[in-house]
């Protein structure tokens, strides 16, 4: 009896030495499964490493600060976008030549997303595909409480229009007058474009139109604000835009802010034969293209 219990124990003991050794000799966790401290990475994790490989911003980087947004023009792309001391509202109102323009729109912009603390990310100059080829989008503004759609107007005179008519009139004095491209219908066409691109159903999209006239211009005659589009100039940009955010709950999650300014991070950097069918295009509309 007492053999075989010895033998067993013998036996056991082999058992664990090989169980033990085996053990040892098993290929250990693939790392890049695993975060550093042993936790299984999720989905999220993946798509989190795949934009700090494909992407020259870090993921997450734009969204880190409140009072930050992301600004990226053909000429500059900077990782966050304070705006300028030099654009003051007095340098804003008396720019007779229309030196700071789309610049300072911008800067009057992340001021007030600065004031509303909420996540936010500010683009310029984006190429959105469109069904007669591309739309130049001057700004848009992704936020919390909505998508923000900016048209900036630099021109002089008086300016008239209705919400109607295909064109409106640019009066320089007794003998001079132009004529543009109405801006709300023309933002309404970037606005649509914009849904199909970020695949937004119409009747679940969050959009406003904000069309910007420098203030060297006279509005005469101009449709009124409403729910869905503001025409303002430059210098009351600042209290417009604050109005409407403030007055607006919060829609979209810093998710969805990341989601819609990664898909659009491609309509940023588009080729020059892009830009110049653009140019093209809207030689033909009678617009004035940006760039």
């Amino acid at each position: 009896m007492s053999f075989s219990l010895t033998s067993l124990l013998v036996l056991i003991l082999l058992l664990a030495l090989v169980f033990f050794k085996i053990k040892g000799k098993a290929p250990r966790k693939n790392q890049k499964m695993y975060h550093g401290d042993g936790r299984r990475k999720t989905f999220r994790d993946f798509e989190q490493e795949r934009h700090q490989r494909h992407n020259p911003l870090e993921f997450g980087k734009p969204f880190e600060l409140g009072g930050y947004g992301v600004t990226q023009a053909p000429t500059r792309s900077e990782r966050f976008f304070k705006p300028d001391p030099k654009f003051n509202d007095e340098r804003i109102v008396n720019d007779p030549r229309g030196i700071f323009g789309e610049a300072a729109m911008a800067a009057l912009v992340a001021r007030v997303c600065d004031t509303d603390k909420r996540k936010y990310v500010l683009m310029r100059n984006l190429y959105i595909p469109a069904r007669a080829g591309y739309t130049e989008i001057d700004a848009l503004l992704l936020h919390q409480s909505g998508i923000y759609v900016l048209e900036s107007k630099n021109l002089s005179g008086e300016i008239s229009g209705d919400l109607e008519s295909e064109r409106w009139t640019q009066h320089l004095n007794e003998h001079t007058e132009h004529t543009f491209h109405n801006p709300v219908r023309q933002n309404i066409g970037h606005i649509l474009a914009l849904e199909r691109f970020l695949k937004i159903r119409h009747e679940q999209a969050h959009f406003i139109s904000i069309v910007v006239f420098s203030d060297r211009c006279t509005l005469r005659k101009v449709p009124k604000d409403n729910e869905f589009w503001s025409i303002v100039h430059c210098s009351e940009l600042q209290e417009a835009l604050l109005k409407r955010i403030t007055g607006r709950k919060t829609i979209y999650t810093q998710q969805h802010i990341e989601n819609f300014y990664y898909k659009l991070q491609e309509c940023t950097n588009v080729s020059e034969e892009i830009k110049a069918k653009h140019r093209e295009y809207a030689n033909k509309r009678g617009e004035t293209p940006k760039s």
